[in-house]
């Protein structure tokens, strides 16, 4: 493999784990808890999820040197694009970060989704199409809002205020869970359609 591919891949991943490094030690200073309390927080969020999942990825690909598959490296900048705008729509005005936690967010919700599509567009590998592919790339965001309504149903808690069943109910939630659906698969069919008109760059796919 193109030793640039593995770089630019490490680089990549490397700044999505020093920012969750940095996340994760910020809390620990805030909030004085243990780090498996810590952990459990934060691992109730979406952004913190996907760009974990999306630093392990980036950080096998440098390590191994393997290209992931266009599927895989097509859900996670789907997943990265969306944490962006909805972010950025309905969440940022929310939330007033300084020094440190300004860049952890900014790198969450801005840098990563930004390196994410970037690469996808760069250095991605087309695999053959596959019918309806785009379906499963709703298991991650639609396995993440069953997750994040029962955490919550147990212990309270919401990450999201649009997945808040006690101050919303059910109706509300069920449609705003619809309607990230029906975004996630929209932008996961618009991905999947650009990709398919890309030129192979290489004709080798991990498996």
């Amino acid at each position: 493999m193109d030793h640039k591919y593995r770089i630019t891949a490490g680089l990549i991943g490397g700044i999505g784990a020093l920012a969750l490094l940095t996340q994760v030690g910020l809390n620990l200073a805030r909030d004085g808890l243990g780090l498996g309390v810590t952990l459990w927080g934060l691992a109730g969020f979406f952004t913190i999820l996907t760009n974990a999942l999306v630093a392990a990825s980036f950080l096998r690909i440098a390590i191994t040197g393997e290209r992931l598959s266009f599927g895989w490296m097509s859900m996670l900048t789907m997943s990265m694009i969306m944490v962006a705008l909805v972010y950025h729509l309905m969440l940022a005005h929310l939330y007033h970060f300084t020094g440190l936690n300004w860049w952890t967010d900014h790198t969450f919700h801005t840098i990563m989704p930004a390196l994410t599509l970037w690469f996808w567009l760069m250095e991605t590998t087309r695999n053959a199409p596959r019918g309806g592919q785009p379906l499963w790339w709703l298991i991650w965001p639609a396995g993440y809002a069953v997750y994040a309504i029962t955490r919550g149903l147990v212990t309270g808690w919401y990450p999201y205020p649009f997945f808040d069943l006690g101050a919303l109910g059910f109706a509300p939630v069920a449609l705003h869970v619809a309607g990230l659906v029906v975004a996630f698969a929209a932008l996961g069919f618009a991905l999947n359609a650009l990709g398919q008109k890309m030129p192979l760059r290489d004709q080798y796919v991990s498996r």
